[in-house]
């Protein structure tokens, strides 16, 4: 592997770890605009998302621009203008490549448009911009890096390419960890521990999963949040068996982690208390 290869696999590593360690949406957002501005330089990193049922948005900018607020309803009135973004909401998400505004237009044609004019000129002189888009839930998010003085190289592209998944699943989990800080919350405020404890609420998961008593108690203990140690002392067994345990559940729940294995409970037991029959 080449010198550059290897510097380039490292930053990668360095980025997936910071935006794995998420814990909720605005902490996702904002680990990954301050990692992918650093990784790729330039003026400044933007996170978009566009809600395309009730046509809410969102943005998030890697460092603070004071007009910002003021400029922002410039870029949805000439959004039209917006090469790259126009392409993925065509592609409606499923773009799988970073692509680059010069990929469209020349910079005499991005100059002069209304959008350059009105919104990115004195946003941050933006005048290159490489950008990737996915598709979650109803959500259509842009994620884009922005420069004024050089066009995005193939060597970025690539490296923005490769991140794609992991921006998705990094989003995936730190919105699955927001729900399930929302049900923990909830559960919190509307029982005590030793309600959500209870030989009903032990029998709910028994009935609405399949599970066994010592299953459905092990799975409650992980939902109110756990750790293995603290809930193997709970059911007097060891790591180990524990580690079995709820990797068979895991399995049995259709999950993979402890956050979605959580979460499915969570919701299941807020399903059985507004449908109690």
């Amino acid at each position: 592997m080449r010198l550059d290869q290897l510097r380039d696999a490292d930053r990668l590593s360095r980025i997936l770890l910071e935006i794995y360690a998420a814990n909720d949406l605005d902490d996702f957002r904002s680990r990954a605009l301050q990692t992918v501005h650093s990784l790729f330089g330039g003026e400044l990193a933007c996170h978009n998302e566009i809600d395309l049922v009730n046509g809410d948005s969102l943005s998030a900018l890697s460092t603070p621009i004071e007009d910002f607020l003021e400029l922002r309803p410039a870029f949805f009135e000439h959004i039209e203008d917006h090469p790259s973004v126009q392409h993925h909401l065509k592609a409606e998400g499923t773009e799988t490549s970073a692509v680059k505004t010069s990929d469209f237009v020349s910079q005499k044609r991005w100059r002069a448009s209304a959008l350059y004019q009105e919104f990115y000129k004195p946003l941050a002189d933006v005048r290159y911009q490489v950008t990737i888009g996915q598709k979650i839930e109803n959500r259509l998010i842009f994620f884009a890096v922005s420069r004024d003085h050089r066009d995005f190289s193939e060597n970025d592209r690539t490296l923005l390419t490769l991140l794609r998944p992991h921006f998705i699943q990094a989003y995936q989990n730190a919105l699955a960890q927001e729900r399930l800080n929302e049900l923990r919350s909830q559960n919190t405020n509307e029982q005590s521990e030793a309600g959500l404890h209870s030989d009903a609420s032990v029998f709910a998961l028994m009935q609405r999963f399949g599970l066994t008593r010592r299953e459905a108690m092990a799975m409650l203990e992980l939902a109110t949040g756990k750790t293995n140690p603290e809930i193997a002392q709970t059911l007097g067994i060891s790591l180990s068996t524990l580690k079995t345990r709820l990797e068979r559940l895991f399995r049995k729940l259709g999950v993979r982690s402890r956050t979605a294995a959580a979460l499915r409970i969570l919701e299941g037991m807020q399903s059985v208390r507004l449908n109690p029959e």
